[in-house]
């Protein structure tokens, strides 16, 4: 009787849910209502705090050259210039309200120095001596094709000049893409800027010692383009998209390296030829979750003097890394390279180093 009232229970809970699997009338259950995550208070993503304590030199290009006729300009006249400098004050004002320092090469309609070349270097020393820790020089492309329309960002030299520089045109070229929206995407948008200027590259990234990338967000040239240009809600959007960028990269953490041992630069006459620097990972002090451990790449860690392999020791447990200078290397002036990645593949800012071998 107890087997046989079980298995009848049984059946009948088997029963119900089938019936309510082929939907048979006065057996449904109400789906439960989908409740939609709340939008966001505002356009600030929570991972910005950590452009807190970043320096970024911003570069509105051009500038000053309102009385040359047709320079710069779109079919209906409107100037690179002056988009290029609104874009940069709305991303200014974003980054100081999220604390980040902000250098800019220029706030009004200016030329820093009448000839373009000596501008542009100019522009360049301003990123060199603010202590910033990249430059961001905005700009707005051109092109005798009136449909081109799509969105580049780009570094100066060959790909492995400035590792630095190439995680920051990674999340500002994608951030730039999925913003703007622009009909056209290229393979790779990416780019050197030997593309343009064989061996010599764009003055503003030539000239700048920092990490630094140039965006060309998109083509003033084209009827469509140029009018949304001239709307300062566009421009804010552009802006909009230049801080997500940078937020995603200051999230990713800053690695840096600094020379501990020989504190002044100058390796001991005697013995070994110890050069000790201290890697800091860029997350390691946010005190997050698994903090403790290891967040450097042992495999990306590289010590050269000019085109020199160094061999090196590290110890991630207190972050130091070892190099011993190899007796062939000449006296005087030296420069050291430090270079390494954290666990977001990015790259130290600031991988050079002068020391003295007596």
């Amino acid at each position: 009787m107890h087997i046989g009232l079980s298995w009848t229970r049984r059946m009948l809970a088997i029963g119900f849910v089938g019936a309510a699997l082929l939907g048979l009338p006065g057996c449904e259950e109400e789906p439960a209502p989908v409740v939609p995550l709340p939008r966001p208070a505002s356009e600030v993503p929570g991972y910005a705090k950590y452009l807190q304590g970043l320096k970024i030199c911003v570069d509105p290009g051009h500038g000053g050259c309102g009385a040359r006729p047709g320079y710069k300009r779109g079919p209906t006249g409107v100037r690179e210039a002056e988009v290029n400098l609104r874009v940069a004050l709305f991303l200014r004002d974003m980054l100081e309200a999220a604390g980040a320092g902000v250098v800019m090469t220029r706030t009004e309609d200016v030329h820093l120095h009448p000839d373009d070349s000596e501008d542009l270097r100019r522009r360049a020393e301003v990123a060199n001596t603010s202590g910033a820790d990249l430059l961001l020089s905005i700009h707005h492309n051109a092109s005798s094709r009136p449909e081109a329309n799509f969105v580049t960002v780009w570094y100066h030299g060959e790909v492995d000049h400035s590792p630095a520089s190439l995680d920051v045109a990674r999340y500002v070229s994608t951030a730039l893409i999925d913003e703007l929206n622009l009909p056209e995407h290229i393979g790779c948008p990416v780019l050197s800027d030997f593309q343009m200027y064989s061996g010599r590259g764009f003055a503003i990234l030539r000239h700048t010692r920092i990490p630094a990338v140039l965006t060309e967000a998109s083509f003033f040239t084209n009827p469509e383009e140029e009018q949304r240009l001239t709307d300062p809600e566009y421009n804010r959007r552009e802006a909009q998209a230049l801080f997500v960028g940078l937020a995603r990269y200051a999230y990713g953490g800053v690695p840096r390296a600094k020379l501990i041992e020989p504190a002044d630069g100058t390796v001991s006459r005697s013995g070994e030829r110890r050069v000790v620097f201290e890697l800091d990972d860029g997350l390691r002090a946010r005190k997050s979750w698994g903090w403790e451990r290891n967040l450097i790449l042992g495999g990306s860690i590289h010590v050269r003097a000019g085109d020199r392999d160094i061999g090196h020791v590290y110890e991630p447990k207190d972050q130091r890394l070892l190099a011993i200078l190899p007796p062939t290397l000449p006296s005087g002036p030296t420069t050291l390279k430090v270079q390494f990645e954290n666990v977001f593949k990015h790259s130290n800012t600031h991988p050079t180093f002068s020391v003295h071998i007596p």
